[in-house]
């Protein structure tokens, strides 16, 4: 009886028209991609892609920060996770240059620790947490370590995405699809921004490109005064 209730149901319902105006609603929403752009975008999503998996390679041997650099680079990111940014300023580092200590805020870079110490507590904040299978190694079973370790994949990937957009803004599509599997592929770059090299080229090399974006199209003539001022500031923002 109730299938025979929802098959009447539905009948009335189509015969108002509603089945057909909701599919001509439906095929107004779609989107017009010409086979031009379809393989462009397959082009850069592969790069991205390669990229992303050239720099994964390294956990082949192990799920770890490599390199002694990156490990002070994590201290300071959990620092500023468990006690705040405002913490920065006054924190001498005793664990340091023995026996006097070092002053963190003069002596080391605010760059990558503020970056990743931001994006981890927004990604905490939406529930998104890097956490691995049960394990006695006290390093592995921290969220923060785990974060650092795939930071850099993550930055370089991106960086190459921005490459992009700064070769097309140069000269043309072509351009910025060459300038992102170059920088994809580039060995010294893969070096530094591989899985476990956490460090500062990783927010570097991005904050380069993304000045140069901005900078380029700050002196476009074409460009109103206001979005020049709006390009102008990120481009110092991103120094």
């Amino acid at each position: 009886m109730a299938f025979k209730r929802l098959s009447n149901s539905l009948k009335r319902w189509s015969r108002g028209g509603r089945v057909i105006d909701g599919l001509k609603a439906l095929s107004a929403l779609r989107f017009e991609v010409s086979h031009e752009a379809l393989l462009r975008w397959t082009a850069l999503l592969l790069t991205l892609l390669i990229a992303m998996t050239v720099r994964l390679l390294p956990i082949r041997w192990a799920f770890y920060l490599s390199e002694f650099d990156p490990y002070y680079q994590y201290r300071l990111t959990k620092f500023l996770v468990e006690n705040g940014f405002a913490s920065w300023t006054s924190w001498h580092d005793f664990m340091g240059w023995y026996p006097y200590g070092r002053n963190v805020a003069r002596l080391s870079f605010p760059g990558l620790p503020f970056t990743a110490a931001t994006l981890y507590m927004i990604l905490d904040a939406l529930g998104i947490r890097i956490v691995l299978p049960p394990t006695l190694d006290p390093l592995l079973s921290d969220p923060v370590f785990n974060f650092c370790v795939v930071f850099p994949v993550a930055m370089g990937t991106i960086s190459c995405l921005a490459i992009y957009f700064l070769g097309k803004d140069i000269g043309g599509e072509a351009v910025g699809l060459f300038s992102a599997l170059f920088l994809a592929l580039n060995p010294s770059y893969i070096g530094r921004t591989s899985l476990g090299f956490f460090d500062d080229e990783t927010v570097g090399i991005f904050g380069i490109i993304l000045f140069m974006i901005f900078f380029l199209r700050a002196v476009e003539e074409k460009v109103s005064f206001k979005k020049s001022l709006l390009y102008s500031v990120a481009s110092g923002l991103s120094l």
